[in-house]
């Protein structure tokens, strides 16, 4: 026993795909950005440092409390 029709499945086979654009279209554009600002940090490596920065980052000295 059937309880779809042929023609109310080939709608919701449209359904389904609008609904998997949406998803795909939502998911750019919240990974996106972050997808591509890991590209363009490792394609374009890291600037010089700004006057008054240090280059490295720097350690506590050994035994001192914070």
């Amino acid at each position: 026993m059937t309880l779809m029709t042929m023609h109310a499945r080939s709608g919701g086979a449209t359904r389904d795909r609008s609904v998997v654009v949406v998803l795909l279209l939502m998911l750019a554009l919240v990974f996106g950005p972050a997808i591509g600002l890991h590209v363009a940090v490792n394609l374009l490596g890291p600037g010089p440092a700004p006057d008054g920065l240090a280059a490295t980052a720097t350690e506590a000295p050994r035994g001192a409390r914070g």
